[in-house]
């Protein structure tokens, strides 16, 4: 159990695309966030990115209040002749985002979630960028 003090973030797999093909884990978790972060991507097609987080917490979340906290989601320069160095500095900005949100949004005690497409832990960077905030010093949270 995380100390009243400690601020939680849940990292939720939202699957495939189809809100009823997420895990009884997930719902779970779902159920437990405050706040749930979203990193928006601009570009075509990516408002049904966005509608679709929100129809997972509509049609999972449940009656209990919750807020959404949306940034706009750094852009990768994929045209950069220095390929690693640009996947590495978005990958910072990113990082540096997420920690701004969480410090700013989500009190002491409470319970944050990024909606993340896929397995979190294979298909995203996501928690790497949380493990290295925590392993940094710079949040105290319980993963």
């Amino acid at each position: 159990m995380a100390h009243p003090s400690c601020k939680t973030i849940f990292l939720i797999g939202i699957g495939p695309g189809d809100p009823d093909a997420l895990t009884l884990a997930a719902v779970k978790a779902l159920g437990q966030a405050d706040v749930f972060f979203f990193l928006d991507k601009d570009g075509p097609g990516t408002e049904s990115l966005i509608q679709f987080r929100q129809d997972i917490l509509n049609h999972h979340r449940g009656d209990r209040p919750y807020r959404v906290v949306r940034a706009p989601s750094p852009r990768r320069d994929r045209n950069n002749a220095a390929y690693l160095d640009a996947v590495e500095s978005w990958r910072t900005q990113r990082t540096e985002l997420m920690a701004a949100m969480i410090e700013r949004d989500l009190a002491p005690g409470e319970s944050g979630a990024f909606l993340i497409w896929g397995d979190p832990c294979l298909y995203d960077g996501t928690l790497q960028s949380l493990r290295d905030l925590v392993e940094q010093g710079r949040v105290t949270l319980d993963l």
